[in-house]
């Protein structure tokens, strides 16, 4: 009987490893650059819509632009960092958020209070690392390193880059936990994430120029890029880029003012083992 379960388990657990590897990440999507907000699902391989999900209000209807997105690893929680714009009031800038991914409605946590006084830092890009823990990259003040308190939406920073503007800021971290950023318009390279010294590894090209704005890993290892162009609106187009040399492979046009982007994280095939060993066992002993 065990040896019959265990056969089940493995055969179960091949079929759901291919459903994986066959299934294309959900891309997500969110404007700011001096458009009102906006959620989009985008397809990853052109960077065309593929839906219109809503505007980026609250319950009472209030307008958020989004500069950072991120899906936490684990609570699945769509998270976003607010625009810091001048023309925005006062109560939607530089916020920890968090998205209905159905609805695009806007739940905020807190402010980040980071950066100079009187001119308040929001997160240029945001990232979870593997464990769950939420950092970012300030706007004002240089493109420091922080982490973030996903309760209060409280930003504390690791480190000083010795870089002192932010053009760009993107963020994303890989499955091994190393951090991967694009600080300025002309530099892609990694964070330490304990200190959050920068190292530069390339000068990335930019096909509608401007800088990037945000970067984000799918659930194969794949670390996607949004050029967002300099233009009024500005242009932006999906990329990828070689984390070892930086090389950047140009996907397409996407929706103009975009500034953010985050893929949906999926399951390890260890936590689906778990979860249909589970189920498995269950049925089994509801069988006697």
């Amino acid at each position: 009987m065990h040896t019959r379960l265990f056969h089940a388990l493995l055969c179960a657990l091949g079929m759901l490893v291919l459903s994986q590897s066959a299934h294309a990440a959900t891309l997500y999507g969110a404007t700011a650059a001096g458009a009102a907000g906006e959620l989009y699902i985008l397809n990853p391989a052109s960077g065309a819509v593929v839906q219109d999900v809503g505007p980026l209000n609250d319950a009472g209807a209030v307008n958020y632009g989004m500069t950072g997105l991120a899906f936490s690893p684990v609570n699945g929680l769509l998270y976003g960092a607010t625009h810091n714009s001048g023309a925005a009031p006062a109560s939607t800038r530089a916020r920890l958020v968090t998205i209905d991914p159905n609805t695009a409605v806007v739940t905020v946590i807190g402010a980040f209070n980071a950066g100079n006084v009187g001119t308040p830092a929001t997160m240029a890009d945001i990232a979870f690392d593997a464990a769950g823990n939420l950092y970012g990259v300030g706007s004002v003040g240089g493109p420091q390193l922080y982490s973030i308190n996903i309760t209060t939406g409280q930003a504390t920073v690791i480190g000083n880059t010795g870089l002192t503007s932010t053009t760009g800021g993107g963020l994303g971290v890989s499955s091994s936990n190393v951090f991967f950023g694009t600080p300025t318009a002309s530099r892609f390279g990694t964070y330490d994430s304990i200190t959050g010294l920068y190292t530069n590894i390339a000068n990335p090209t930019k096909p509608v120029g401007g800088a990037y704005a945000a970067l984000s890993f799918d659930d194969t290892g794949v670390l996607y890029g949004l050029n967002l162009g300099s233009a009024s609106p500005p242009p932006t187009h999906l990329v990828t880029i070689d984390p070892i040399t930086g090389a950047v492979t140009d996907i397409g046009a996407s929706v103009n003012s975009l500034d953010a982007i985050a893929f949906v994280p999926e399951p390890g095939a260890a936590v689906l083992f778990g979860t249909l060993a589970v189920t498995l066992l269950a049925n089994r002993r509801r069988r006697r």
